[in-house]
């Protein structure tokens, strides 16, 4: 297996060193290769058709290399900010004070790295077709270009990709890209120019031709308790995890939810599910993105229908990325100064599948962005168990990006032990965990992995896994298919199964220990981690899940324990230790 790179938390001095080489290197050529370390071009379910031709058009985002020693800086705000044990936690910074800490504005003369690279842009002639635009915080340029022209300006070939499951189109590179080296030196990375990621979606496990929305009264369709011997309700839900109903909820707080492939809100679906499960204000209350030109999907309308049984009437922002783009939903998160305080994101692939550990890197300084305002990024584990979208090639473990960054939390997967059986829950077969091969143990994680391997369980053989990485899931919820959430979509009802079930079933449970701080006059929760990872014991904060492997039913997986394990985390939530936890940090 590859060694975990070094420590990326608060010792973080070997990767100020590995940066500052990167960040000080220059090119010989004319010409400089960007993320060499790209093997393949294109993705799972992904088609490659035509080269582009005459008339074409491209969106792409110049992603701006930052000064290793301010993004230094930023992590360890990042980490002071978060930790409970800090003279500086929950005190937060705002958009304009995060752009002045990575990207301050030259008062020497000289010019910021992003007014560079437009500058650059604007040099060339009928490329651009759009002018390039700076985002808020100095790191992000996105300009629209001629696709043909791209192809000369990049120096590589464009084609249009076709997605197998949806109707979507989408033009990336299909070979190595290039830029000038007067360019290359202020930028890390081109988004939307190469990558093309899966966009991980529930399980379907019954669809609606068995149950119609007219049936008002089947036992399928009453959302009672006593049904879910049928599926996952809101009121399951609410029973298990001891959760209560808000009458109202604080203005200022807020949650969201982030929507990748096209997919939107159907509000008769939305309307259903309300009356049908007794869920009041099912509904969005902001829209950032694609709103009405993404078509209903049963993704976006589990992450609405449940994030809200559980933490309505909150408000709900839903933020649509049509470019399957990770950065284009960070960067709409990091410029809004209004954003969210939690994000739940249902996206994810292996890490030996992202296209360049630059783009790793940097997504994590966008994860940092973040948390240093105060907003919860939560991310679903997975749905193939320790194999990952790689599948059981070989015998490794393949760990989710960004599941397994050090900077999100991750949220895994459960069922009840007895099927339809409310009470303990077991690990769901399918959840994704496991550990990096990228990132080392955080800090935060350190005593949690020791103790995982030191607990006697039994381990999967050491070369599947790399037991100086990074463990993921940290939490979990119901997500498996002993009884599967009841969602009403396309008119009808269906049971559907995932860690995108539980990740929006985890993200509502922390908004409401939002809106109960908000109400008492203190600040929200922030990245979450080294506050769960403080105060969580068996029994403390979390329904401890002490059985099942996650190996997907093939071969090898690990196996929960008491405490923390990279199958189900420290476990599911037990609403009332918690909030009772988060309101006297």
């Amino acid at each position: 297996l590859p060694q975990a790179r070094p420590p990326v938390t608060m010792k973080f001095s070997q990767v100020i060193v590995l940066a500052l080489a990167a960040f000080a290197a220059s090119a010989t050529a004319s010409n400089v290769q960007m993320e060499p370390s790209i093997a393949t071009f294109g993705g799972p379910n992904w088609v490659r058709g035509p080269r582009v031709s005459s008339g074409e058009e491209i969106e792409v985002t110049f992603v701006v290399k930052t000064c290793p020693m301010r993004r230094a800086a930023l992590e360890e705000k990042f980490w002071s900010v978060s930790t409970p044990s800090s003279r500086d936690y929950k005190k937060f910074m705002s958009v304009e004070e995060v752009a002045e800490f990575l990207h301050p504005v030259p008062t020497d003369g000289e010019q910021l790295s992003a007014q560079a690279v437009i500058e650059h842009l604007k040099s060339t002639t009928g490329l651009l077709r759009s002018e390039p635009h700076m985002d808020r915080t100095r790191d992000l340029v996105t300009v629209r270009m001629d696709a043909q022209k791209a192809e000369s300006f990049f120096q590589t070939e464009l084609y249009s990709f076709k997605h197998k499951k949806s109707p979507v189109m989408l033009i990336r590179a299909g070979a190595p890209y290039f830029l000038p080296e007067e360019l290359a030196q202020h930028v890390s990375f081109v988004e939307k120019l190469v990558r093309l990621p899966y966009v991980r979606q529930p399980k379907v496990l019954s669809d609606g031709s068995l149950r119609s929305v007219s049936d008002a009264d089947d036992e399928f369709n009453s959302c009672d308790v006593a049904t879910c011997k049928e599926a996952t309700t809101p009121d399951v839900l609410k029973t298990r995890y001891q959760l209560p109903t808000l009458d109202s909820a604080q203005p200022s707080n807020g949650m969201a939810c982030a929507e990748f492939q096209f997919q939107g809100l159907d509000d008769e679906d939305l309307s259903n599910f309300a009356t049908t499960c007794g869920v009041d204000h099912v509904q969005v209350d902001k829209t950032i993105g694609a709103g009405g030109s993404v078509m209903p999907g049963v993704e976006a309308l589990l992450d609405i229908e449940y994030i809200e049984a559980v933490a309505a009437p909150i408000n709900l922002t839903v933020i649509n990325s049509i470019s399957y783009s990770l950065y284009d939903w960070m960067s709409s998160v990091n410029n809004d100064p209004d954003a969210a305080y939690v994000q739940s994101v249902s996206y994810g692939n292996d890490e030996i599948q992202q296209e360049s550990t630059e783009y790793m890197y940097d997504c994590n300084t966008q994860f940092m962005k973040a948390g240093t305002r105060g907003i919860s990024v939560l991310f679903a584990s997975g749905d193939q168990g320790v194999w990952g979208r790689s599948g059981h090639t070989g015998n490794v473990f393949h760990p989710d990006f960004p599941g397994a960054s050090p900077y999100i939390t991750t949220v895994g997967g459960t069922d009840f032990a007895e099927k339809s059986t409310m009470g303990d829950e077991t690990t769901w077969v399918d959840g994704g965990g496991g550990f990096s091969n990228t990132f080392g143990i955080p800090d935060y994680q350190a005593d949690a992995v020791q103790g995982y391997f030191d607990s006697g369980v039994d381990l999967p053989d050491s070369s599947y896994y790399n037991a100086t990485g990074r463990g993921y899931p940290d939490v979990a919820a119901l997500a498996g298919q002993q009884n599967g959430y009841c969602v009403a979509a396309r008119g009808s009802y269906m049971k559907v199964g995932g860690t995108s079930a539980a990740c929006p079933v985890f993200a509502g449970v922390v908004a409401m220990i939002n809106d109960e701080l908000i109400a008492a006059g203190k600040p929200q929760m922030g990245f979450l981690n080294p506050w769960i990872y403080s105060v969580a014991a068996p029994g403390n904060g979390f329904f401890d899940v002490t059985t099942g492997t996650n190996n997907a039913n093939i071969g090898a997986g690990f196996t929960a324990t008491s405490g923390w394990d990279p199958a189900t985390g420290f476990g599911t939530p037990n609403y009332p230790v918690l909030l009772e936890l988060a309101t006297s940090a």
